[in-house]
């Protein structure tokens, strides 16, 4: 008896160290995956509410194993409410806030450089949107690094097209016939500047 109620409290401090690290990742790790590039963190921390929907559960079940009265009471009440508030914003308004972005392009990079370019699709309510990024290199050290974003509601921001101007070079052409070259580094593939069109 005495064993397995130790067995429950180290079990209960381990969700309870994994919430924790959970939460904080939840926290930090869209700011970590943006300043490194690394594109498996970018997949992982693209939206929080999947990682915070894990910290609630492993502090909830933390508390039913190694809280007591009023304290387990409560912190469940509030872990079941935000969970409740999690799966209600991924159904109710996730959809109706996220751009659903959608891959429509992606082109390998001239020369036999390990690097591509990625063109997704998605929607602000009725205006079409586009973003641009390049992926450099790959497995788990590759880094994906966003190029701009566009926004269709005017022609100005309408993207019409994506090219190579090299392995190190891109040219992206709007609806209106502008065209504007970013720079990428040749070591990481990161661009010189990232573009907001309009």
């Amino acid at each position: 008896m005495r064993t397995d109620r130790l067995r429950h409290r180290t079990f209960g401090r381990v969700l309870l160290a994994g919430g924790v690290v959970t939460g904080v990742g939840c926290l930090v790790g869209p700011r970590l995956a943006e300043s490194t590039g690394l594109l498996v963190l970018t997949g992982v921390f693209e939206y929080r509410w999947p990682s915070f929907l894990v910290a609630v559960a492993l502090f909830g079940t933390a508390a039913r194993l190694l809280a007591r009265g009023a304290v387990r009471r409560w912190v469940l009440a509030v872990c079941v409410v935000a969970a409740v508030a999690a799966v209600s914003f991924r159904v109710v308004l996730f959809p109706m806030l996220s751009a659903g972005w959608e891959e429509t392009g992606r082109t390998a990079a001239p020369d036999g450089v390990d690097r591509y370019v990625v063109v997704e699709e998605g929607s602000a309510m009725i205006d079409p949107l586009w973003r641009v990024s390049v992926v450099d290199g790959s497995g788990l050290s590759a880094l994906h690094w966003t190029v701009g974003t566009f926004n269709g509601d005017a022609a100005d921001g309408v993207l019409a097209e994506v090219a190579w101007s090299g392995p190190d070079g891109l040219v992206l052409t709007t609806g209106e016939g502008k065209v504007t070259t970013v720079r990428l580094d040749p070591s990481s593939g990161k661009p010189e500047r990232k573009l907001s069109v309009p």
